[in-house]
């Protein structure tokens, strides 16, 4: 009994730990966005390294390279013109990217720590738990998750006067070595009106630790600043 009561603790413990021993992660995504009954694709590969830095290859409908980090800094390259812009977003640092958070084992609060979010409740439901994040910033929205297996299968984003801003289904969980990802993730923004969009996000042909040499990619030295038209600046 003294063994098993020492295992337990032991075992809950390894599971808060990332969930891979990986160093890197690369997959295939196909991104469906649906807004006002039109629908647009956007295929890409993506190269995540535990230290943060992400190259995206964006394959269609036009091809052109991204690099960042996890401080948002950003180059979009474009191949066929040999341009470069180079931004700082926090927005587009590369801890938003979903892969990314699963390597680094950001599985509970989906990311939401780097944005000042803690836990502030939880409950169950039956064999789902659910739990509370909010901001120290009031005029953010408060944020549910609700997990399966330990594993959040959705989440959702309401705002201080009560309004559901937008939903989040995670599913088709799979593992790889000791890597687990959910391959469909369906994302519901609400609009005013029907001005809503929702998103359809699917991860194929994972491959934890596997060599490419996308991963070491780096703009051209000689690529030139891409230029913008006005008002897109």
């Amino acid at each position: 009994m003294a063994l098993k009561n020492a295992i337990i603790p032991l075992l809950l413990v390894l599971s808060c730990l990332p969930l891979s021993a990986q160093r890197k992660v690369s997959a295939d995504v196909e991104v469906k966005t649906v807004i006002n009954g039109k629908v647009s694709t956007v295929t890409k590969s993506v190269y995540c390294n535990r230290n943060g830095r992400l190259v995206t290859l964006f394959r269609t409908p036009n091809k052109y390279f991204t690099v960042t980090n996890a401080k948002g800094e950003i180059q979009v390259y474009n191949p066929a013109t040999n341009e470069v812009l180079t931004r700082i977003d926090d927005s587009m640092s590369s801890t938003t990217e979903l892969l990314m958070l699963y390597l680094n084992g950001h599985i509970d609060d989906l990311g939401l720590g780097y944005f000042g979010y803690k836990a502030t409740g939880t409950s169950r439901d039956g064999e789902y738990l659910k739990k509370v994040f909010t901001s120290p910033d009031t005029q953010k929205p408060r944020v549910e998750i609700v997990y399966e297996n330990y594993l959040p299968i959705y989440c959702e984003y309401t705002s201080p006067e009560g309004k559901c801003l937008s939903r989040k289904y995670l599913s088709e969980y799979n593992t790889f070595g000791r890597f687990t990802l959910p391959l469909r993730i369906t994302d519901i923004t609400y609009g005013k009106g029907r001005d809503s969009s929702v998103v359809r996000t699917i991860y194929s042909s994972v491959q934890p630790d596997k060599d490419d040499p996308a991963y070491d990619f780096t703009v051209p030295a000689d690529a030139r600043p891409m230029k913008l038209e006005e008002g897109a600046q």
